[in-house]
């Protein structure tokens, strides 16, 4: 099919070419490749939606045909992602420094990996239909930096985080802000136990969260190379192509965006007590709710008893009524019995005066809760 998804697997070893072959087959259109250099030859004629690359492969390696296709050649935007078996921290730096998107240790999951082929696919049709809103955005940073000093960049972006209602937020005016300095990287905030990982390639991207979840425990503020990292305790900022040559400029850079990340990170931490003041004031509204249930049943069971209870009374008047006739006794006798019933009945029904009064009580808690659950939730 003409627009099927498209992957070039670059892999010398047979048995894994069958294996990726079987796996992505129904999902795309594979072809594999023994090395770097046959997988060039073609590109000239063939051009794929995605890259799956070895490290180890005879003649050039997967780092530098990376490198060869983000830097020099027509596949800049094209994805790839390193299938290896060296599955540690420096494999994976290297990997992300040669341009990859994504990163796989061998032996693999097919279902993972399907899934990620998935995800790639799914990325590239959106940065299709995206095209024209990036290039109209790379025009509005043109005419920011024309327009403002780059401290005016800072200014301007702590005006807007103060009034950012999500970490999400908080994450898409720090990327502008680099962009803003011609600058490559990534965006990482962090509330609770949630974390939102952002740059220009897309969102959380498996080896971009990978990479800065191992430098977000490095010092505040450190550089190595191009690439300079700014720690807070609610966000990172990774910048990987800083102006050396420039060191004057480099350093103003350097000042505007440690003050930014400080701005964002007090943003991200009132975000955070939102957060948790939100799920608190929704525990006391259940708790609220619960406590008018339970008064308003008490209520209607005390109701239930009155009126059981004035049923027996008037059965027992009725019983005594009838008993007269049968047991005999003297006038005398009767009026002793019915005083002595009335007395009883009397100081009955002084209990359900005091009844009628805790039931008045009940129904005037019962409002003053519903006023007070009512200002807490528009509070």
């Amino acid at each position: 099919m003409e627009n099927q998804f498209r992957v070039f697997v670059v892999e010398d070893d047979p048995v894994v070419q069958n294996i990726l072959g079987a796996t992505l087959e129904e999902a795309s259109a594979v072809t594999v490749f023994d090395s770097a250099e046959a997988c060039q030859q073609v590109l000239g004629d063939s051009r794929p939606n995605l890259f799956l690359l070895d490290i180890g492969l005879p003649g050039m390696d997967g780092y530098t045909f990376c490198r060869w296709l983000k830097d020099e050649s027509d596949f800049k935007a094209t994805p790839v992602m390193f299938v290896s078996a060296q599955d540690t921290i420096e494999a994976r730096l290297a990997g992300y420094t040669a341009g990859a998107e994504d990163f796989i240790v061998k032996p693999f999951d097919p279902e993972e990996l399907l899934d990620k082929v998935k995800v790639a696919q799914r990325i590239s049709q959106e940065k299709g239909s995206l095209r024209e809103q990036i290039q109209a955005a790379e025009q509005m940073t043109d005419l920011v930096l024309t327009s403002m000093e780059e401290s005016g960049v800072v200014l301007q972006f702590l005006s807007k985080v103060v009034g950012a209602s999500s970490d999400q937020e908080v994450a898409e005016g720090l990327l502008h802000l680099i962009k803003s300095y011609r600058l490559k990287g990534a965006i990482q905030t962090r509330i609770g136990e949630r974390s939102y990982t952002l740059s220009q390639e897309g969102v959380n991207l498996p080896l971009e969260v990978s990479v800065v979840n191992h430098l977000r425990n490095m010092d505040r503020i450190f550089e190595f190379k191009t690439r300079s990292v700014f720690n807070f305790d609610k966000v990172t900022i990774l910048v990987n192509n800083m102006p050396l040559e420039n060191p004057d400029f480099c350093g103003r850079i350097r000042d505007n965006l440690a003050i930014a990340a400080q701005g964002a990170d007090g943003k991200l931490n009132a975000l955070e007590v939102a957060e948790i003041n939100h799920r608190n004031q929704q525990g006391v509204l259940d708790a609220l709710d619960a406590v008018r249930s339970t008064l308003s049943h008490l209520g209607e069971m005390r109701l239930n008893d009155k009126k059981a209870s004035s049923e027996i009374i008037y059965e027992l008047q009725e019983e005594l009524a009838r008993s007269f006739v049968t047991l005999g006794l003297t006038t005398g006798q009767e009026n002793h019995v019915e005083d002595l019933i009335k007395r009883y009945l009397g100081r009955f029904a002084d209990l359900f005066d005091r009844g009628d009064e805790q039931q008045a009580m009940l129904e005037d808690l019962n409002r003053q809760l519903a006023k007070l659950s009512e200002g807490t939730s528009s509070s």
